[in-house]
């Protein structure tokens, strides 16, 4: 990351800590310091946390852990008990006093929330919560998994327009493909909504914490055929196994309708998606060299074809 964007980060680091209240000495109007209020918050949340379980979320130096520890004891804030399995271990728990401090230390917080945020609409809510999880989602060096992620079939509005924009951009971004291929996807979702059939044809729409973050269309073609169109994955939700359980969906729903054959179009650099078309049973077909998205590509077909009479795939 380079200077200009930690600097960003660091002004939005002040800007929020200035917000809530986090430069002053004791926070929500309490005596408490900031780490001293995160450890009842955690304990009371978590009873029978150790203090190598705290050290461990927290992220907290072991000696200035203990100071806090041993005064919280002085205090009768929290309570200790001798574990089961090894007795050098001691599991902590609030009494309760501790409670009566937590119950506190919470109102307080929630009042301080309403108040910091009661000029912002509802949706202007949901935006900032959005902006919130994704800050975390990106923080986060852990794999966002598969379950994670939320998957629809029925369209809300904006949706066709984000599709077209976010292929407009990744494309851009990851090809280099002009403007020339952002009109050809908007004529592609305009051509498809103008007779669209929910009972023949279906969208799937991925999304995580409440942001599209992948999409695929089955579009009804003529001589019971259907077209695989738009199949898209965000960068950072790749390599989860959301192509294949997208891939997998598209073929049940494919079967169900009862078509005979599908295709869809696409180019060489797409290798990825390639193997999962070819592993679940369409040919490549078609290869034609084209200048038609603003650069030199080669524009590939696959096609698909279902035996009569059996459920199974033509080879």
């Amino acid at each position: 990351m380079n200077k200009k964007y930690i600097s960003k980060i660091r002004a939005f680091n002040r800007f929020y800590t200035n917000i809530i209240g986090l430069l002053d000495t004791h926070i929500l109007d309490s005596k408490y310091s900031l780490p001293e209020a995160r450890i009842i918050f955690e304990i009371y949340h978590n009873p029978g946390f150790t203090a190598s379980d705290i050290i461990e979320l927290l992220d907290i130096d072991k000696g200035y852990l203990s100071r806090i520890l041993k005064r919280f004891e002085k205090q009768k804030i929290i309570s200790k008990t001798v574990s089961l399995t090894d007795k050098r271990v001691f599991m902590l728990q609030l009494t309760k006093l501790g409670e009566k401090e937590f119950l506190k230390l919470n109102t307080n917080s929630e009042h301080q929330l309403k108040r910091v945020f009661a000029h912002l609409s509802p949706l202007e809510s949901q935006t900032l919560l959005q902006n919130m999880e994704s800050i975390k989602t990106l923080s986060n060096k852990s794999k966002i998994a598969l379950d994670d992620i939320k998957i629809r079939t029925y369209l809300k509005p904006g949706d066709l327009g984000f599709i077209i924009y976010r292929h407009g951009k990744l494309y851009a971004e990851e090809f280099q493909y002009g403007i020339s291929f952002e009109t050809y996807v908007a004529r592609g979702i305009h051509e498809f909504y103008q007779s669209y059939n929910p009972d023949k044809e279906r969208i799937w729409v991925c999304e995580h914490n409440g942001q599209i973050i992948g999409f695929l269309l089955l579009m009804k073609r003529e001589n019971n055929s259907a077209q695989l169109r738009y199949f898209y994955i965000e960068k950072r939700y790749r390599g989860i196994g959301l192509g294949r359980k997208l891939m997998q969906l598209y073929m049940d729903f494919f079967h169900s309708c009862g078509y005979t054959s599908c295709y869809l179009l696409t180019a060489d650099e797409l290798e990825t998606a390639a193997s999962l078309y070819l592993n679940h049973g369409f040919e490549l077909t078609k290869e034609i060299e084209s200048t038609t998205f603003g650069k030199p590509v080669i524009e590939r077909r696959y096609d698909l074809h279902v035996l009569k009479n059996k459920n199974s795939i033509k080879k």
